[in-house]
């Protein structure tokens, strides 16, 4: 598995709003979901993927949220290839 590149701290969850007893509507971001079409199977299974990474220092990251972990990585080395060449 590639993770995107990283600098700083890279971290991967699943489900951390059930560790809070929190519904996936209320602890998560809308437009940190991968689609609004996968945020809403993320709120129908109730269960949801997170990768959140700092590519180059531990003040801007990255996150993407969605309901495999197949979609976030896929989803996380896409915006890391349009972060590259926006350098």
């Amino acid at each position: 598995m590639k993770f995107p590149e990283h600098k700083c701290g890279l971290h991967l969850s699943h489900n951390a709003h059930r560790d809070v007893y929190e519904i996936v509507q209320d602890y998560y971001e809308p437009d940190d979901f991968i689609s609004s079409t996968d945020r809403q199977k993320c709120i129908d299974t109730d269960d949801v993927w997170e990768l959140q990474w700092y590519p180059d220092t531990p003040i801007g990251f990255h996150r993407v949220l969605g309901s495999s972990l197949e979609l976030v990585m896929a989803e996380a080395l896409r915006i890391e290839t349009e972060y590259e060449e926006c350098k």
